[in-house]
């Protein structure tokens, strides 16, 4: 474990994470569902790219927090897994056997397909790329895929894991440090990008979008986790303008590589300065975090509504049943599930 660094003592003050999160969620949630309806069902101003962008973002900034607070690599680890996995199984599991009753395959033939089996290992091992659909499961549907959200999981881990190496390397010259690693994740970006243009090769497409498409908004977060204390105190009257500004002018530029570059950073600065800002959002987090379930359980309940035809030509009543349940099941999902395997450690 690396000395820790002095965070400002602000950075554990009323905050609106929680809040933000849910916001993200639904977000993800309303894209998907106009992806799987044709329907666009309301005006939204945060897109599903912003969404899962954001999640990055307050990830890089209180999971890095997380570990410099926990008393060994072991506690660290154990808390990222309490946090991720249950849930995430149970989904996997849950879409695996009870999907079965969808399905157009007998469930003698279901059970014993190469499909179920490829379907759940692969998903479990968080490799759904792999196998995103399962035998005979909204086999008609428009994207017959069953849980096409989980893809961000992988990513999450995959970054969870690189903050105590990342935190041995910010022992000195964390701004050397900081800079280095998010300017190569977008240089690095750039060239998947290229690979994948030049010979067509899926994997580097996911490369580019799903890994070094991510990195630069968690190493961001990390980057305003580090300087919380200067940013929000000494300069916020200059970030934040300059913030918003790079915010607004990507969709006046889109591609130009100095915005590309400085988006990630600007867009931090907006959310973890709304965050503290609207501390008073914090009374969201004494109903419970259903964030994560929220976004785990939303694209299989849409799928299961469009299964069955659901207020077909009511879009925006099934708009509305789709948010309801999914919200119950993320509710019950955090008191029944979440929380009681976290609750003998429930910060984060």
């Amino acid at each position: 474990m690396s000395v820790q660094p002095v965070f400002s003592p602000d950075v554990s003050g009323r905050n609106g994470f929680d809040f933000l999160r849910l916001v993200f969620a639904f977000s993800v949630f309303i894209a998907h569902f106009g992806e799987l309806t044709t329907v666009t069902p309301l005006w939204w101003p945060i897109t599903s790219a912003m969404g899962v962008a954001g999640f990055f973002v307050i990830s890089g900034f209180l999971i890095t927090r997380s570990y410099y607070r926990s008393a060994s690599l072991w506690t660290y680890c154990g808390k990222r897994i309490r946090r991720i996995v249950p849930a995430y199984v149970l989904v996997v599991v849950a879409c695996a056997v009870l999907l079965s009753l969808v399905s157009t395959l007998p469930a003698s033939d279901y059970f014993t397909s190469n499909g179920f089996y490829k379907y759940t290992v692969a998903n479990l091992s968080f490799l759904n790329f792999l196998q995103p659909t399962l035998p005979g499961v909204f086999a008609d549907h428009a994207f017959p895929y069953v849980n096409g959200a989980l893809w961000t999981i992988k990513v999450e881990l995959a970054l969870y894991a690189t903050v105590p190496l990342l935190a041995f390397f910010l022992r000195r010259k964390p701004v050397f440090v900081l800079c280095a690693v998010y300017l190569l994740s977008y240089l690095f970006d750039g060239y998947m990008s290229f690979l994948h243009e030049s010979t067509g090769k899926e994997l580097y497409l996911i490369l580019e979008r799903q890994f070094l498409g991510q990195i630069r908004f968690f190493i961001a977060g990390i980057i305003l986790l580090f300087y919380f204390d200067f940013i929000t105190k000494h300069h916020i009257r200059w970030f934040l303008p300059v913030a918003a500004l790079v915010f607004l002018m990507r969709y006046f530029l889109v591609g130009h590589w100095l915005i590309e570059l400085t988006y990630p950073i600007a867009f931090a600065v907006l959310i973890i300065s709304c965050a503290y800002y609207f501390g008073k959002l914090s009374v969201v987090s004494r109903c419970g975090d259903f964030s994560y379930g929220f976004y785990l359980y939303h694209y299989p309940v849409i799928q299961l509504f469009l299964y069955i035809n659901w207020m077909k030509d009511h879009p925006a009543g099934l708009f509305l049943t789709c948010f309801c349940v999914i919200l119950l099941f993320s509710a019950l999902s955090w008191h029944l599930l979440e929380k009681r395997i976290l609750r003998r450690n429930l910060s984060v």
